[in-house]
């Protein structure tokens, strides 16, 4: 039998025929290794495309023309993987058995399957889901190669991804471009399936943002002694006092005048109760929640981290990257034994004190998905710079603390009598550190309670008379998102849906709009100013580590029809993928639906107006007085500039077109300081100048505007 291993990238690749010919006894040929009857092959990502609009009529190279909707899908290779995809072809040619080795989730499933279909492969097929390349990992994903059709639903769901996706965006993109242009908009509106909602979620934090209006409000707070242990409690109001709607107190004088009757009351405890608790170990990270982490602690972007930990990942140093599980299965729980000692030898926290008797909730077979959390392998990391030892630190701390107990504390919260007025409190005592001796909650440290240490306190206890202080409080604005804020926010997308949503509960099984592999480039594409080298106006910005909404964002998102910016919609989509993925939903079915959400949306776009923001239009222009100045693009020096749209419109001086500028999106109208002539910008042996041609004057060119100082 002659078997192919077909991986999704080289590094995978090297690794399989690493394990299947440990002592490298092995042919190197372009594109492929070889021993016998065993091949290893492989794809460089996805090497296959579905192809462009006009491959289904050349009539759509016009975006005017909409929607296109294929009834036989075509793929298409990619021009630079065309070569790799012919030696596949000839390997499978003379190949009986492939053994699909793509990444173990939808994206990977899709890719190979792809290939396999598109090259006609009709020999058996069977998979192995590799999680990670170290030879312990790899021995147990070739324990467990099964049929191929056992995955026929999770091929028809990273399907159902492709395709929905390409259809939203190449319809929608144009039905709404095309339909925004008739009133004057000269963006290009790029409305993805995750990226609309994406954005829609800064969008309405910006707005939130800008429309608050800061609140004062005041808290009286007492300070309480009880066996020598100074505690802190707050003022209850009651019902009859002027609170707003959140329960505030907003007049000064009122706790003023109960301050003043308090000051000497008699000081009763009046109910006191203690509960004792336990907090498990966090989970192991999955890429999302790394991410989140990376980008507090140290700033990285997410596209840093996933970059980072995949080279992690082909090192052998960690698990499969983009992973959206956070539990290991039971069977890898006797990995410890390899892995802690190495982990100790490089000196992290705990590794020494682990105790692996210990099975943490994070060891769990029923949550393992297609694939399990990141973790380290137990290969020796070696020559790790700056970024990389931090990332991996990250992983291997989340996986130490699963062989540490509970962290156990017992929380007392208690009420204080003070003549007729209630005054509230809590307070956490730690019994056993647990986990927490090596990790600490860098959100709990920022937030200690005052109450760490109570006293025993028993309903009736009298205790000495309190002193009491007025505190001044302003509420405050929501915090823009961050890059790392907004994936949590998108891999816990359910948290924004409406609460008396039906959906919201089941929400929580899809795991988030998008994939761990996708959403950092969906950020990255909301930020971009080019594409392939043509400008574009981004819709977000990051200043300093805050991402906000540009004018054109928050113009898209009030312009596309509701549906597509609530995050309810895509998630819901994503449900339907994880249905198709169960074998619960039939893809022809989910097709059905987006096709009937395309149309919807092209109806509303071709009815909608789109009134230009305000500022936004064109100049009219300053030598005709009657064209309007409209912007164009040069693919030859790649950038934009302006000119009239009267085809008859000329200088006076020189009788030739006037070309101007670009300026961050407006023509850059200059007049000459003598004769208030209309400067032209033009080439010179030292570099661009400024010159009128009317008086002749020229001035010399800085930053794109010219120098009026020096002539």
């Amino acid at each position: 039998m002659r078997e192919l291993y077909l991986a999704e990238k080289p590094d995978i690749g090297r690794a399989l025929a690493g394990y299947l010919w440990p002592e490298g006894d092995y042919h190197k040929e372009k594109g492929f290794l070889q021993k016998g009857d065993t091949t290893v092959s492989w794809a460089f990502g996805h090497i296959l495309g579905l192809a462009a609009p006009e491959a289904y009529g050349e009539e759509y190279k016009q975006w005017a023309n909409y929607p296109v909707l294929p009834k036989t899908w075509i793929l298409k290779p990619a021009s630079a993987a065309r070569e790799q995809l012919m030696t596949i072809k000839k390997l499978l040619a003379e190949t009986d058995v492939v053994i699909h080795a793509g990444d173990p989730d939808r994206e990977g499933q899709l890719l190979i399957d792809e290939i396999l279909q598109y090259l006609k492969f009709k020999g058996q097929v069977k998979r192995i889901l590799i999680n990670a390349k170290d030879d312990a990992s790899l021995k147990r994903a070739f324990d467990q190669i099964v049929d191929n059709k056992k995955f026929r639903n999770l091929y028809e769901a990273g399907l159902g991804r492709e395709q929905a996706d390409w259809l939203v965006g190449m319809n929608l993109s144009r039905a709404y471009t095309v339909n925004a242009r008739r009133y004057g908009y000269e963006e290009t509106f790029r409305i993805g399936r995750v990226k609309v909602p994406t954005l829609a979620l800064v969008v309405k934090r910006e707005k939130e943002i800008q429309g608050f209006k800061p609140q004062k409000y005041y808290e009286l707070q007492g300070k309480f002694q009880k066996d020598g242990v100074l505690f802190s409690a707050t003022l209850h109001p009651g019902d009859k006092l002027p609170l707003d709607a959140e329960g505030r107190i907003k007049d000064q004088t009122v706790l003023q005048a109960i301050k003043l009757k308090v000051e000497h009351g008699k000081v009763t405890v009046k109910t006191a109760a203690s509960k004792n608790l336990r907090q498990n170990p966090p989970l192991p990270h999955s890429l999302d929640t790394l991410q989140v982490e990376a980008n507090k602690r140290y700033g990285y972007s997410p596209k840093e981290v996933l970059d980072t930990v995949q080279a992690l990942y082909e090192n052998k140093y960690v698990s499969y990257p983009r992973s959206d599980c956070n539990y290991i299965p039971l069977s890898q729980k006797d990995d410890a034994v390899r892995i802690l000692p190495v982990l100790q030898k490089l000196g992290l926290a705990g590794a020494e004190g682990a105790d692996l008797s210990l099975v943490s909730k994070a060891f769990n077979d029923a949550k393992i998905t297609a694939h399990h959390a990141l973790i380290p392998t137990g290969v020796m990391p070696k020559k790790l710079d700056e970024k990389e030892r931090r990332i991996y630190t990250l992983i291997a701390q989340k996986y130490i603390v699963q062989f540490y107990p509970a962290c156990e504390f017992q929380k007392t919260s208690f009420s204080l009598q003070v003549a007729d007025e209630i005054f509230t409190g809590s307070g956490k005592t730690i019994q056993k550190l647990g986990f927490k001796a090596i990790e600490k909650d860098e959100k709990e440290e920022k937030t200690e309670e005052s109450n760490l240490r109570l006293p025993a306190l028993a309903v009736g206890d009298e205790l000495v008379k309190g002193e009491y202080s007025l505190a001044n409080k302003l509420t405050t604005a929501p915090k823009r998102f961050t890059e790392g804020s907004l994936l949590a926010a998108m891999a816990n997308i359910w948290r924004y849906v409406d609460a008396d949503n039906p959906n919201r509960e089941k929400l929580k099984e899809v795991k988030g709009i998008g994939t761990p592999a996708t959403r950092d480039t969906i950020i990255a594409e909301l930020q971009m100013e080019s594409i392939k080298g043509k400008p574009v106006t981004p819709c977000l910005k990051k200043v300093k580590k805050e991402l906000i909404p540009t004018d054109f964002g928050i113009s898209l998102i009030e312009h596309v029809d509701e549906s597509l910016t609530l995050p309810d919609t895509t998630a819901e989509m994503e449900y339907a993928l994880s249905e198709i993925a169960a074998g619960k939903k039939q893809l022809s079915v989910y097709m059905d639906e987006m096709i009937t959400m395309i149309q919807d949306n092209i109806r509303f776009a071709e009815e909608h107006e789109f009134p230009l923001p305000k500022g936004y239009g064109r100049e009219i222009c300053p030598i005709c007085g009657e064209g309007e100045l409209v912007r164009h693009y040069s693919a030859k020096v790649k950038k934009y500039f302006y000119l009239c749209s009267s085809p008859d419109c000329v200088s006076p001086e020189s009788g030739k077109k006037i070309f101007y500028e670009d300026d961050h999106g407006k023509p850059l109208i200059v007049k000459c300081p003598d004769c208030k002539t209309v400067l032209v910008r033009l080439p010179g042996k030292n570099g661009p100048f400024w010159l009128c041609n009317a008086c002749k004057k020229t001035f010399n060119d800085v930053a794109g505007h010219p120098d009026f100082k020096k002539k």
